[in-house]
């Protein structure tokens, strides 16, 4: 079956237990995942992992470097972090 990439996702995660995405403040965010999100041929709409990271800055630029190169738009699903660009923090440019 082919797949139809559509989407690069950005998700703050908690480990406490069971991996959970966080959505707002009222889990502590201890790392970043990125997943790629195609649709496959049956219409489903399937994501899959690619990477974990311990911080946004790593996290961020594989997934804006996916969405460039596959030509589909980054979706950053990371409460805190609504207006992050890369560049403008000090993990970013040490990343």
């Amino acid at each position: 079956m082919s797949k139809q990439p559509i989407a690069v996702e950005l998700e703050a995660i908690n480990r406490e237990g069971e991996t959970q995405v966080v959505r707002d403040s009222s889990l502590t965010v201890q790392g970043y995942s990125v997943y790629l999100r195609a649709v496959e041929a049956s219409g489903l709409a399937l994501a899959t992992w690619i990477a974990d990271y311990d911080t946004i800055g790593p996290a961020y630029q594989l997934a804006e470097r996916l969405g460039i190169a596959l030509a589909i738009p980054l979706t950053v699903l990371v409460p805190e972090l609504n207006s992050y660009k890369p560049g403008n923090s000090t993990e970013a440019r040490e990343a």
